[in-house]
């Protein structure tokens, strides 16, 4: 739930834009600087920026009070109650103005030319084409260096679901950017007592949909510092619940959401895993973690077994 929003003057004279570039936020405010410095030296200048506060209980709003006075651009800032970052995301789409949107992490930081790089994908495609695409994928770098390998070359030239299983076989960190109008008309799904909902929840619904142009550029600066980082948690029963809803999705809607096999094997078998792991907890759980397909619980049977070993390892070492 939204409990204020509050504008720069900008926001309220300026109509339209290219960018909207977004951040959630929960009580990161030493790293939340580092981001809204990367944005305000972006060499591309027609955006708007909006930060979505998830009910942090650190001083997130003394860190944005400085960009909402002085930022040459138009800024938007919302505090919410905590619901985990796909809700806040869902929050600032709902706000956002711009053609594309751009999702930056708060401990993340864009490259000075990542927005420029990203307008001049995006008018690369031609115009009649552009309803036909949703997404810009580029390539982020961390303190180990730059992320994965290339593009394959063909990947921009594939028919649709080629070029969507190929794509999903990327299984490194990538930075995007989307068309605003399609997440506005596709949120992320928010069910009740789940933290994270898996971004890819989404995206492998829309590459069945829409192309996606990949460039090799390395636009965004990936940081994995912290305790508060998302993939830290893996301790802890919220994070099993989490993992647990997102692989009973996709199953659940395996028609809808189809991918390659090897997904599906990682999927099934972590989803046995997991499950056994709230029933070792004793954690309730409702009707949407429950397998509904006949093939998927016949394979939840073979797989007991295996399963249920790996769930007592999992169990003690992790929890």
């Amino acid at each position: 739930m939204i409990s204020s929003i509050v504008t720069n003057k900008l926001w309220d004279t300026a109509t339209d834009c290219f960018f909207s570039v977004i951040t959630p936020v929960f009580n990161r405010p030493g790293t939340l600087k580092r981001t809204i410095e990367s944005v305000e030296k972006q060499s591309f200048r027609d955006f708007e920026y909006i930060v979505v506060d998830d009910g942090s209980t650190d001083d997130i709003e003394g860190v944005v009070r400085p960009l909402l006075e002085n930022a040459a651009f138009p800024v938007m800032y919302i505090k919410k109650t905590n619901g985990g970052v796909h809700t806040a995301r869902n929050a600032g789409i709902a706000q956002a103005r711009g053609v594309l949107t751009v999702m930056i992490d708060s401990d993340d930081e864009l490259t000075a030319d990542a927005l420029e790089v990203l307008h001049d994908a995006w008018l690369s495609i031609p115009e009649a084409e552009r309803k036909d695409y949703f997404q810009i994928s580029a390539r982020c770098v961390t303190d180990k260096g730059v992320e994965g390998p290339l593009f394959p070359s063909e990947i921009n030239n594939l028919p649709v679901e080629k070029a969507a299983i190929l794509y999903e076989k990327l299984l490194f960190e990538l930075f995007i950017c989307n068309r605003t109008d399609v997440l506005k008309e596709n949120p992320f799904p928010e069910p009740e007592g789940v933290t994270f909902v898996l971004e890819s929840i989404l995206w492998f619904r829309l590459l069945r949909m829409y192309r996606v142009k990949c460039i090799n550029n390395v636009l965004r600066i990936y940081h994995t510092e912290g305790d508060d980082h998302v993939f830290t948690s893996r301790k802890s029963v919220q994070y099993i619940k989490n993992m647990t809803w997102s692989f009973a999705y996709f199953l659940n809607n395996w028609k809808e959401r189809k991918t390659h096999l090897k997904n599906y094997a990682g999927y099934i078998s972590k989803y046995c895993v997991f499950i056994k792991i709230l029933r070792f907890r004793k954690v309730p759980y409702g009707q949407d973690y429950v397998l509904h397909r006949f093939i998927d619980r016949m394979l939840a049977v073979l797989l007991y077994v295996p399963s249920f070993i790996a769930a007592v390892i999992y169990n003690r070492k992790k929890i």
